[in-house]
């Protein structure tokens, strides 16, 4: 895939945090940045590369779709998405950057550890 000229941010649109996360990293990249609701019905017909994702990723985990200049999309979840989103951070921004991946590493392992003590 050439140079991302766009990032379509899949989240949970229901988490107050999932929220707040997404539009923050809008704010970090150098490209513009599109958040989607994961529940949005239109979603998959938008963007046929979230086909290749598992329904019930869909609102489990955070996804993005990055599209080059002539329409080609890249899913990127796990651990490459913020490898990836980490090449599309604007100059300045690093230190920022760096504060929100904290904060969105926190709250998933917080969520990890509140799903592991249900189970038990």
């Amino acid at each position: 895939m050439r140079g991302v000229t766009r990032l379509v941010l899949v989240h949970d649109g229901a988490c107050g945090g999932c929220s707040s996360i997404a539009a923050a990293l809008a704010g970090l990249l150098t490209v513009p940045v599109v958040t989607r609701s994961c529940r949005d019905p239109h979603l998959a017909a938008e963007l046929p590369v979230l086909r290749a994702a598992r329904p019930r990723d869909a609102c489990a985990v955070p996804m993005a779709v990055a599209i080059d200049g002539s329409g080609g999309m890249e899913l990127l979840r796990g651990v490459r998405l913020p490898l990836r989103t980490a090449t599309l951070v604007a100059p300045g921004r690093r230190a920022a950057a760096l504060r929100l991946g904290l904060r969105a590493l926190w709250r998933h392992l917080a969520r990890s550890a509140a799903r592991h003590l249900e189970v038990r």
